[in-house]
């Protein structure tokens, strides 16, 4: 049994992955909150795996601290994957390979391996990002924006008279100003992904399948136009891609 962890910059996902199918996901929100807290909440129920497979974007201490759980409750160092030029039939497109997040590496492999190419990857999280790979394996970049939440402290922020807890309401016509937030924010989400699948499948044609993944991948989904498809455990994919690899 391996255990796959997709540390982000709000939440921990995680799985079990045991002959070939990834259960028991779970999930929690670790953005302010004590790292060792979070992550005895996360695993403590769990039996000791033979790996741990980490993407970590939330920073080294983060890292530091699950590394130092790991020991201490399973004797298993943690492996964090990092991106390379090329692993598992993908093709890195960043010109400095490393400078890719993990999650994002990670969420291409997994696409790829799961669907082929062309394949475009929209993740939908702290930040939302776009990603594109091709028939042939060649991750070409991708895109990266403020995500809903993000957008919605930044209008607080700026703009402190407006409510800054918006009731998730969506419509067109708001009657309201919360209900104004909630939708306007969604809809400059949607429109992003709209507008970057719009040129993408002009580009890598029509076959191109376009996949949503990330904690608010469901909220946008219900407003953008077109064909997506919902992916939540698009990242843990990958890792499990890549931990067979490095077997």
């Amino acid at each position: 049994m391996i255990l796959l962890a997709d540390v982000g910059n709000t939440r921990i996902k995680w799985g079990l992955f045991n002959d070939g199918v990834i259960s028991a996901h779970g999930a929690l929100a670790h953005a302010d909150k004590p790292i060792l807290e979070v992550l005895t909440a996360a695993w403590v129920k769990l039996a000791s795996p033979a790996r741990i497979v980490v993407s970590n974007v939330a920073g080294a201490l983060f890292g530091e601290k699950l590394e130092g759980y790991c020991r201490e409750r399973f004797n298993r160092v943690p492996e964090f994957v990092q991106p390379t030029p090329r692993a598992c039939g993908v093709i890195n497109g960043y010109s400095q390979p490393t400078q890719l997040g993990a999650d994002r590496w990670a969420a291409v492999i997994g696409a790829y391996h799961l669907y082929a190419g062309p394949v475009c990857i929209i993740g939908c999280g702290t930040a939302i990002t776009v990603d594109t790979v091709t028939g042939e394996g060649r991750h070409l970049g991708g895109l990266i924006a403020p995500g809903i939440g993000v957008m919605q402290r930044a209008l607080a922020a700026a703009a402190p008279a407006i409510p800054q807890e918006p009731d998730g309401t969506v419509t067109l016509y708001a009657r309201d100003t919360r209900t104004a937030v909630s939708s306007g924010i969604l809809y400059a989400a949607a429109g992003l992904v709209e507008r970057a699948s719009t040129e993408i499948r002009v580009q890598q044609g029509a076959r191109t399948k376009f996949l949503l993944t990330g904690g608010d991948a469901e909220r946008v989904i219900s407003v953008a136009q077109g064909r997506f498809t919902l992916v939540p455990h698009l990242v843990l994919e990958g890792l499990a891609v890549l931990a067979g690899q490095q077997t």
